[in-house]
């Protein structure tokens, strides 16, 4: 297996799923009956940088579920280009997803580093849940993860741990929907998952995977 082969499969696996697309600009609920509009918004602190990517993780433990596990991300990616922040408090995007009506969850987050390392909770997390309803526009909040500083080895200030929290930013998150899907205009209801920090399962210590280098042969 080359290097490039290698890598791409590791990175296959720390980010299992695809990631998360917006609906067409176009798109009717009309025309599709089954499903609903969820809209939330992705971000991380400033003291990160592009060089960083936030998910959470959509639909990843519920058995039969009519959607594959699926990923929000923070920055949009384009053939392997990370775009800007729609944000200019937070790295961030507000998307657009349709989604079957019935339950859904957000299941747990991760921060990646592009050449660095990962950080995740160490215990698996309490979903976070919410019901779709078939030709409803629902807002679901904003999935943030706070960022914190340590230092390295080598004393240089380096992203040491992540923490993520639940928050209500409708009036930034909603403006730029209005602009972009005029069609969502005074339909979406205010749904929102509970606020404030996002606790684990038991504890809380975040788990640094440092990349792996594979040899070439």
């Amino acid at each position: 297996m080359s290097y490039k082969s290698a890598v791409l499969c590791l990175l296959a696996i720390l980010l299992t799923g695809c990631a998360v697309s917006n609906v067409d600009r176009n798109f009717s609920l009309d025309n599709n009956p089954d499903q609903g509009i969820v809209i939330a918004s992705v971000s991380f602190d400033r003291i990160g940088s592009r060089n960083f990517q936030a998910m959470f993780y959509l639909d990843e433990d519920i058995p039969g579920a009519p959607v594959p596990a699926r990923r929000l991300e923070a920055l949009a990616e384009h053939v392997t280009i990370r775009m800007g922040s729609q944000f200019k408090d937070s790295y961030g995007q507000v998307l657009a997803i349709s989604l079957p009506a019935g339950r859904h969850t957000i299941s747990s987050w991760r921060l990646v580093r592009s050449a660095g390392y990962t950080l995740s909770p160490s215990e698996k997390m309490v979903p976070l849940e919410f019901q779709v309803e078939a030709g409803k526009v629902q807002y679901i909040g904003n999935l943030h993860l706070n960022l914190a500083e340590g230092n390295n080895m080598l004393g240089l200030p380096v992203i040491a741990d992540a923490s993520p929290e639940i928050r209500d930013r409708q009036d930034r998150d909603l403006a730029i929907i209005r602009k972009k899907y005029p069609q969502f205009a005074g339909r979406t209801e205010i749904r929102l998952l509970p606020l404030g920090t996002w606790e684990g399962d038991g504890t809380t210590r975040r788990v640094i995977q440092p990349a792996v280098t594979v040899p070439v042969k």
